[in-house]
């Protein structure tokens, strides 16, 4: 069974003092899971920008960096995202769900059969489909 790591899950491995980083480390750990590229760029943006992280971008970019060397890493491709847009109103989907719904692409596409995340409720509307766990 792969198991498809959101940001969120990214970000909780990169911070030794979270009461979750155990769980978070186990999963980036664990060789059935994977992650998207945007996912990186995501985790990137919240270590390098959240002023009470207090981590350098330079620090956060070599965080990111060990996460893509111990992950399977999918990007989408044009074609995805223009699907992915086209389908997005008949599907209620609109703002930034537009990201928890590329992620629940990726998972699919990659044959995921579940999401990790902090945010359960950011996927039960984007991807019904899937099992949707927290840490």
């Amino acid at each position: 069974m792969k198991r498809f790591l959101d940001s969120t899950v990214l970000v909780e491995s990169c911070l030794s003092a979270s009461p979750k980083f155990g769980a978070a480390d186990a999963l980036v750990n664990d060789p059935k899971a994977m992650t998207s590229a945007h996912a990186l760029a995501e985790a990137y943006a919240t270590l390098s920008g959240d002023a009470r992280l207090r981590i350098s971008p330079s620090d956060a970019a070599a965080m990111v960096d060990d996460l893509a060397e111990r992950l399977k890493i999918h990007a989408l491709g044009n074609a995805d995202y223009r699907q992915l847009i086209a389908t997005a109103p008949t599907k209620g989907i609109c703002g930034g769900g537009i990201y928890d719904a590329l992620h629940a692409q990726t998972a699919r596409l990659c044959h995921c059969t579940e999401i990790h995340t902090l945010n359960i409720g950011h996927f039960k509307h984007v991807a019904p489909d899937l099992v949707i766990l927290g840490l």
